[in-house]
């Protein structure tokens, strides 16, 4: 969720005529992103 948090305030900062917006959408892929990062070591 940090990861995620970070992604979604480094996007809301570069897109700055939208700025909730990309940080909704780095959240969003951040926690697909980290969920799919805690299924996979346990599939291994």
């Amino acid at each position: 969720m940090l990861l995620g948090a970070a992604l979604g305030y480094a996007i809301g900062a570069t897109t700055v005529d939208k700025p909730f917006t990309g940080l909704l959408i780095g959240v969003g892929l951040g926690a697909l992103v980290g969920l799919a990062a805690r299924k996979d070591p346990r599939k291994r």
